[in-house]
């Protein structure tokens, strides 16, 4: 079902602008890596679309822009994209450091966050696809790699947005498409219907089967924060209605999707039109929040207490099997074709290795703390009540992806994302109130180191109405520029 959403508007020659570009994108010549191998059933056709691809987006970008210059992802150097207006990112930038840590021997001894461009680079960029979250982690974007599992629609969009109107109106319609499992597995998705209406981006995606490349959501909590990052639209993915397939944050914009304009609709190549234009307001713009990798969003915890509970066991029970299942049917066809004397692709024989998936609900507490497992062993009502008596307390630890508990603002009955919790710790510094309370209070939540109770008082009543509170930067309230 097809529902108009916006009045179409007809085009008579392209005004072409003069915003110079930047086109970074792969070698048609280039084979594919044992990565790209090892992620497609049909390594032929990835092979086929990567010849295509750079000259289509070249074809397509200079219908629009007087200056566009196209480069390979292994030729770029960042110095270039001074000399344009928008560089746009299609392939994977060369390393500028970190990556494995190995011995002598060569035997990896750690990691350090992999970074692809400086934290001086500030040129309007827009990101296509996977590689998107690569140079987003390193730069701590709210951009990153929450699943590579974006396929052909768009949903949920801010149709407000400039860029579904500057500097062309983009005529946005609906088809009403079935919702998988796992959008209903989630504490937001837990009252949506059967199906919603979406834009299909796209004229193919992966999810039908020829081998069309996967393309790349972020996660979506917290993104849009009225300070340097916007988020503009959802897509059809295996993570839920708030992940993130466009958006922005700082002088970088994500665009999603995986498609080559060749097999755009004719609404999002307008739109891709005007996110290039929208972005290229941004040269120079500052980063101000981060996204600290391992920090868990309080939204995340809602997600959490939810799947702890009966319903929400229910309902990843019901998914589980049912991804199961699929995966049972599709080894038994790969197998009959290998049985049939088929080559498989590196990918299909991965696949065949994996053991069937069969979980108990003990599967939801996989991540607990060996601590929570302690005190609430199989008592699920107990996780969950832990999770709705401290949500307002709870903050990241040192360790990735943990959290735990604030008896400090708990004692205080003041959530941490209320400013009231500092001012309240300054005042009672000040009165000589419980001072190594307040002491924690404050260094916690900030990222100061102030000694004395003026200094904390004076630096409080100077920055109060600018102050911020990102759970990406570690549940910090930062100080807006």
């Amino acid at each position: 079902m097809l529902i108009a959403m916006a009045s179409v508007s007809t085009f008579g020659q392209i005004q072409k602008s003069d915003l110079s570009i930047l086109y970074v994108g792969s070698n048609p010549d280039k084979p594919l890596t044992e990565r790209e191998k090892q992620r497609t059933m049909h390594p032929d056709r990835a092979a086929e679309l990567r010849k295509t691809r750079t000259p289509d987006f070249e074809g397509f970008l200079k219908q629009y822009f007087n200056t566009v210059k196209v480069v390979f992802g292994n030729d770029y150097k960042e110095t270039m994209s001074a000399n344009y207006d928008v560089t746009i990112i299609d392939d994977y930038l060369p390393l500028l450091s970190g990556g494995y840590i190995k011995d002598e021997n060569g035997k990896v001894t750690g990691f350090e966050t992999r970074k692809f461009l400086s934290e001086e680079f500030d040129n309007a960029t827009l990101m296509i696809g996977e590689p998107s979250a690569f140079t987003g982690e390193g730069r701590q974007l709210q951009i990153d790699h929450l699943c590579l599992c974006l396929d052909a629609h768009a949903h949920s969009m801010k149709l407000k947005h400039e860029i579904f109107s500057k500097p062309y109106k983009v005529d946005v319609t609906y088809e009403d498409v079935k919702l998988t499992n796992n959008y209903h597995v989630r504490y937001s998705g837990r009252n949506l219907g059967e199906s919603m209406g979406m834009w299909r981006i796209q004229t193919e995606g992966y999810r039908d089967g020829k081998g069309f490349p996967v393309g790349l959501v972020s996660g979506g909590f917290a993104w849009d924060n009225g300070v340097d990052a916007e988020w503009i639209s959802s897509g059809t993915c295996d993570k839920g209605i708030e992940a993130t397939a466009i958006g922005r944050h700082a002088n970088f914009f994500h665009w999603g999707f995986a498609a080559a304009p060749e097999y755009m609709t004719e609404s999002a190549k307008l739109a891709f039109i005007n996110s290039v234009h929208y972005i290229a307001k941004f040269k120079g713009a500052k980063q101000v929040t981060r996204k600290i990798k391992g920090t868990m969003y309080k939204e995340n915890l809602l997600d959490k207490q939810f799947t702890m509970s009966d319903e929400g066991w229910a309902r990843w029970s019901a998914y589980l099997e049912e991804s199961a299942v699929k995966q049972r049917e599709a080894k038994k066809k790969m197998q009959a074709r290998k049985d049939a004397g088929e080559k498989l692709s590196e990918f299909e024989e991965m696949m065949l290795q994996m053991p069937d998936r069969k979980e108990t609900r003990v599967w939801t507490i996989r991540h607990e703390t060996k601590e929570n497992k302690g005190k609430f062993g199989e008592d699920w009502a107990k996780y969950e009540n832990y999770y709705k008596e401290n949500h307002n307390y709870f903050y990241p630890t040192s360790d990735r992806y943990d959290v735990a508990v604030d008896e400090d603002a708990k004692s205080l009955g003041i959530a941490n994302n209320d400013i009231k919790l500092l001012a309240t710790a300054v005042k009672m510094y000040q009165k000589g109130d419980r001072p190594e309370m307040a002491q924690r209070i404050l260094t916690r939540y900030t990222k100061e180191s102030f000694a004395t109770a003026d200094e904390w008082a004076k630096w409080f009543k100077a920055n109060r109405k600018k102050l911020y509170f990102s759970q990406g930067d570690g549940y910090k309230y930062i100080v807006i520029p």
